[in-house]
């Protein structure tokens, strides 16, 4: 996990099978990532209260896929296509006492590049999640995941995109959300990358709605898959 990070989304109720569109008079806002927070103190906190290890946050914060923004200090999950550009960015508040907090995509995200971990050629694996604090608690019980991506939603052009830029990628592991909308998707999508010729297996967190849940239940990590 370390290695990998050293070298360096879509609401969830967005449709499963059509891409984003505009209209024909729509002018899609330039992309730009928010500002960034002199530090990263209230990202840090609110993902460790949210169980996810120290660790991991660091190592995403020190490969620039996560930060704090200056304005309204949400968590700044970065999406980087190939080249290591940003093309997208899925905000979180990280203030939630009173209920679920804010979710939202920075004006001109391209929903196409996922959060995800920088490719390792070494794995034909990929695991795929909804959401990035999903993937950052899978990692914080499993820490030699090889190569993982979460769609920040259930639209899967960020998948498409992924096995197009790798093509030795022949697994896919399914780590969507154990609710309705989740495991209607991962169905869904196990049919069509099935039929693409991919092996698909779907995984689910032995408790709770999703991967934070189930960590959150957790006491101690465990090591290895």
């Amino acid at each position: 996990m370390e290695y990998l990070l050293a070298f360096h989304g879509r609401a969830r109720d967005s449709p499963t099978k059509a891409a984003p569109f505009f209209k024909r008079d729509e002018v899609q806002k330039p992309f730009t990532l928010p500002p960034r927070n002199a530090d990263d103190r209230r990202v840090f906190a609110y993902l460790h209260k949210r169980g996810i290890a120290p660790q991991v946050i660091r190592q995403f914060l020190n490969a620039g896929l996560l930060y704090e923004d200056a304005v309204h200090h949400n968590c700044v999950f970065v999406g980087r296509d190939e080249s290591g550009q940003a093309k997208y960015a899925g905000l979180r508040g990280t203030y939630d006492l009173d209920g679920p907090g804010f979710k939202g995509d920075a004006p001109g995200s391209d929903k196409n590049t996922g959060f995800s971990l920088p490719h390792d050629p070494r794995s034909d694996l990929v695991l795929v999640f909804e959401a990035p604090i999903d993937l950052m608690s899978y990692l914080t019980l499993h820490r030699n995941t090889p190569n993982a991506l979460a769609l920040c939603g259930l639209y899967d052009g960020a998948l498409q995109a992924y096995l197009a830029d790798h093509p030795q990628i022949k697994r896919i592991e399914l780590c969507l959300d154990a609710d309705g909308p989740g495991r209607e998707a991962a169905r869904q999508f196990q049919d069509k990358y099935t039929a693409m010729g991919y092996a698909v297996i779907v995984e689910e967190p032995r408790s709770g709605k999703d991967w934070n849940e189930y960590l959150q239940k957790r006491k101690t990590p465990e090591r290895g898959r």
